[in-house]
């Protein structure tokens, strides 16, 4: 069977110009897709007259089975995407899946006729191969775990699947890849995984609703098989996309040991911690070092207790300056997270956690405003205090539009706020005194501060960081 597996070219992030990501998840279902044809399109890669293109090769490669991964926000682009591959392939039979998928099932199946035929909940390794022997008549698609399809004209939603057993999991096929070209910095790109799930009970975050409170890993030696296939590929920088891979520190630090062993530390790491897991091991920032990590987009969300408590992420507000001041010691880049826009946050709350960000010398705040993710508990709050201005629209679900108020600041006003001290902070010039992009990577600063003047145009606006892809 011909099968083709698209990723959405949505890239609502406010670091577009620095790096484009591949969606590594498609890779590894293609791994498990035995016997079958398969081709990955990640459309970011495309961005551009995206209808025109996607036609043509839908043209040439004709697939049976169509794909289609989508996060909540890139809902709308899979409902353009689904719609073309309706009309140009007919006969085609089209599958969701992804984060959305899994999360709002029930909701995409409900009213008018969807635009796809079947829907994937949960890990498609498994879910996507066995859909792919119940087309071919092998077994059916009563007998497929974590499967949505259609029986008497509505949907049947099977029982959810049993999370994999990941050292089951063959590397993931790059191969299949129709377009390659990911960067950071002008650097050749590409993912690793190395676990996946999170245990922790952090309000605002939907990692729970996919895989539960779990933790499962891959064996250090697959990690380490992954990453020399990536060398050979000429691969130079590598993302590691774990969900929290500081969970177990321990680990960690012997995968940074096995990189620097097998002299994988030619390649430059980025990896998103959290400051309780890195705090927790004295040697863990030297491993880093040692092993050639560049940077840790570090998850330090709030410098106000009262946030810190809605978070449950307990009071980490000393170890954050530890972290990140031994991170910037051993050369290594920090990209520090924070959440504002929280239900009692006023404008003097807002303006510390900017502060904080210039106290502390990240060298890459990241300020998002709090948004109301499906499945998450931090949306049944918002929703319950009637805080949520934008319930619906969930393409201006990225991080960086304002979807709620707070008890003291409208929208509007979180927005000019966010917006103001972002300004304020990136044009300010001591903020190129000692930053790690002024001192490593002139071209990646250049680039960072251009990437930047979406804060002017959001102060105008409100729609800063929207994706600029165009069908």
């Amino acid at each position: 069977m011909k099968i083709l597996l698209l990723a959405m070219p949505d890239a609502a992030n406010n670091f577009h110009r620095v790096i484009k990501v591949p969606n590594l998840g498609l890779c590894s279902i293609a791994a498990n897709l035995h016997g079958h044809e398969v081709r990955i399109v990640d459309l970011v890669l495309v961005h551009r007259k995206i209808r025109s293109w996607l036609l043509a090769f839908l043209g040439e490669f004709r697939p049976e089975l169509i794909g289609v991964s989508s996060m909540s926000f890139q809902y709308a682009s899979a409902l353009e995407v689904m719609a073309i591959c309706r009309a140009a392939v007919p006969g085609a039979r089209i599958v969701l899946g992804g984060y959305h998928a899994t999360l709002q099932h029930v909701r995409l199946c409900e009213g008018d006729a969807p635009l796809f035929d079947y829907l994937v909940r949960g890990e498609g390794e498994s879910v996507l191969p066995a859909l792919a022997e119940a087309l071919e008549g092998k077994r059916g698609f009563a007998s497929v775990p974590g499967l949505s399809w259609v029986r008497e004209g509505r949907f049947i939603h099977n029982p959810p699947g049993e999370l994999l057993d990941l050292h089951r999991l063959p590397l993931p096929d790059r191969g299949a890849r129709a377009l390659d070209g990911f960067t950071y910095l002008g650097r050749k790109l590409d993912c690793v995984e190395t676990s996946r799930g999170c245990t922790m009970p952090c309000s605002f975050c939907s990692i729970s609703g996919m895989y539960g409170a779990s933790f499962r890993c891959h064996a250090i030696e697959r990690v380490i098989a992954d990453l020399e296939g990536l060398r050979r590929r000429g691969t130079e920088t590598v993302l590691l996309v774990d969900d929290n891979i500081t969970l177990d520190a321990a680990r960690f630090g012997r995968l940074c040991e096995a990189i620097v062993e097998k002299r994988l530390d030619s390649m430059e790491y980025i990896v998103q911690a959290s400051v309780a897991g890195i705090a927790g091991d004295p040697e863990l920032i030297p491993l880093m070092a040692r092993a050639n990590f560049r940077l840790v987009f570090l998850g330090i969300e709030s410098v106000q207790a009262k946030n810190l408590r809605l978070f449950r992420k307990g009071d980490i507000r000393d170890r954050t300056e530890q972290v990140v001041r031994r991170l910037r010691r051993h050369e290594i880049a920090v990209m520090g997270g924070f959440i504002v826009g929280n239900p009692d946050d006023t404008r003097e709350d807002i303006r510390e956690v900017f502060r904080s960000a210039r106290r502390l010398r990240i060298d890459l705040p990241a300020v998002q405003c709090i948004t109301p993710y499906p499945a998450t508990l931090i949306r049944e709050q918002l929703l319950r205090d009637g805080l949520v201005t934008n319930p619906d629209d969930l393409s201006r679900y990225t991080g960086f539009i304002c979807n709620v108020r707070t008890r003291h600041l409208t929208a509007r006003q979180l927005n000019r706020i966010m917006n103001w001290e972002n300004i304020k902070l990136f044009f300010n010039p001591l903020w190129f005194r000692e930053n790690y992009f002024v001192r490593k990577r002139q071209r990646g600063a250049l680039k960072v501060l251009l990437n930047n003047l979406e804060y002017i145009r959001g102060w105008f606006t409100g729609e800063q960081f929207r994706s600029r892809h165009t069908f």
